[in-house]
């Protein structure tokens, strides 16, 4: 049987994945340019929320300001959790 979870416009291949217990899921990003190297993302999952990400580089790059995070660090913490 397939839990209720399934969406009704789910392919069979999916649905039938989900009766084998895989798991669809769905994460989107949009990013914008804030200023100079000052980017904001707003990320997140469908059934979950959204939430925001600032980042930017230091001053190592010419209009780096180092007023948050730079990406690889955002990557690298993805990777550790």
């Amino acid at each position: 049987m397939i839990p209720k979870e399934i969406d009704e416009n789910m392919t069979d291949e999916w649905a039938s994945k989900a009766a084998r217990g895989v798991r669809h899921i769905e994460v989107f990003a949009e990013a914008s340019s804030i200023e100079n190297w000052r980017k904001q993302v707003i990320a997140g999952q469908p059934d979950a929320g959204r939430f925001a990400f600032i980042a930017d580089e230091g001053d190592y790059m010419p209009g780096g300001e180092g007023t948050a995070p730079t990406p690889l660090t955002y990557f690298v913490a993805g990777v550790a959790l």
